[in-house]
């Protein structure tokens, strides 16, 4: 059954590790795993300047964010849309921490955002939803 919008946010909230699909330089698509936070109606990411899906993301600035739950019950969200790059250091550090801290805890999350305090070899990156699929299952079904 598909999720209403207050189910999505909520489920969109936990620190899910979702999968990042983009196209690459000869059309095939690559997936790879990635955290995201989840804010004003977009998923927010971050990535290495240098890494094959921002590369992907320069020339095609359209991706596919799959997030799951693995464990009943069971739900996912599919995300496609548009990918913007946000050159906000602050921002980028602020949206790190938080999801550093979902993801780890608040001592290590907060020792592994602090990497990203200055960090201009990183680049922080949203997508806006065009098109959501989502489905959920009770612990019923």
């Amino acid at each position: 059954m598909a999720m209403s919008q207050a189910e999505l946010d909520a489920f969109l909230a936990q620190p899910l590790v979702a999968v990042l699909s983009t196209v690459d330089s000869r059309g095939r698509p690559r997936s790879t795993p990635v955290w995201f936070h989840w804010r004003e109606g977009a998923a927010w990411m971050f990535t290495a300047r240098t890494s094959l899906k921002w590369r992907n993301l320069l020339t095609r600035p359209y991706a596919s964010l799959c997030v799951d739950a693995r464990t009943p019950p069971y739900a996912a969200a599919i995300l496609n849309g548009p990918v913007e790059p946000i050159e906000d250091p602050a921002l980028l550090h602020e949206l790190v921490a938080s999801m550093a801290r979902g993801y780890y805890g608040e001592a290590r999350g907060a020792a592994f955002a602090e990497r990203y305090r200055e960090s201009p070899g990183t680049v922080l990156f949203r997508l806006t939803p065009e098109r959501v699929t989502s489905w959920a299952y009770g612990d019923d079904e």
